[in-house]
């Protein structure tokens, strides 16, 4: 007589529990998916932009060498832009802050990019700043970096600092800070359109999520 409640009982169990693991199951998997929020996690640009190619989302990061946020995310950046996928672009744009260091830096990345050596002194820039102390306050501090980290011959720095290419690039980059009005660094731009500013922990998690978000927004 006393088995057959028992029995009765554990009948009645089994499928509540299925249904309770199952939902269990369910709010876990949600739970684990990105959640970010407009106004928190990242903001809208104060003026989007229409892409320069409607077939790419185009990634901006707007940076400073003499940051140490750029210099401590920079590394982890650089690996994950390796493995983007083939709809989405990824550009550098350093930013001076307002600062005379931080206009010297800039022709600095605009210098490595004419003379084709720009992926070879990133890193040594930064390292130059943040690793071993140095105050770069001039061209001829950063023409020493470009010989030791990338062979530059003095004149061919020389030859490229005060060009026509590097002036514009640096006013281009000047102008892409105001048009998307960058106050701090750093900052990516996603698609012309999203910014995450700052650099949470989930910093590349964020990007990705405003990568597929803006993906969705072209196909509707």
């Amino acid at each position: 007589m006393t088995q057959r409640p028992h029995r009765l009982a554990s009948a009645l169990l089994k499928p509540a529990l299925f249904v309770f693991f199952a939902a269990f199951a369910a709010a876990c998997s949600a739970g684990s998916a990105p959640n970010y929020t407009l106004g928190q996690q990242y903001n809208l640009v104060a003026q989007p932009q229409a892409p320069a190619d409607p077939k790419k989302i185009e990634i901006e990061e707007f940076f400073c060498y003499c940051c140490p946020h750029c210099f401590h995310a920079d590394p982890s950046i650089e690996e994950w832009r390796k493995h983007l996928p083939a709809d989405v672009s990824f550009k550098r744009v350093p930013n001076s802050l307002g600062r005379d260091d931080g206009k010297i830096l800039e022709q600095a990345f605009y210098i490595g990019q004419a003379l084709g050596v720009g992926d070879k002194v990133h890193r040594p820039l930064f390292e130059a700043i943040h690793v071993h102390q140095q105050y770069i306050t001039s061209l001829d501090q950063v023409k020493q970096i470009f010989a030791d980290a990338a062979g530059v011959k003095p004149a061919d720095f020389d030859g490229t600092a005060g060009s026509f290419v590097v002036d514009t690039g640096v006013r281009q980059a000047d102008n892409e800070s105001i048009t998307y009005q960058i106050q701090s660094v750093p900052s990516i731009v996603v698609g012309g359109k999203y910014v995450v500013v700052g650099a949470p922990d989930d910093l590349l998690k964020i990007v990705d999520f405003l990568v597929d978000k803006v993906r969705k927004e072209r196909k509707a």
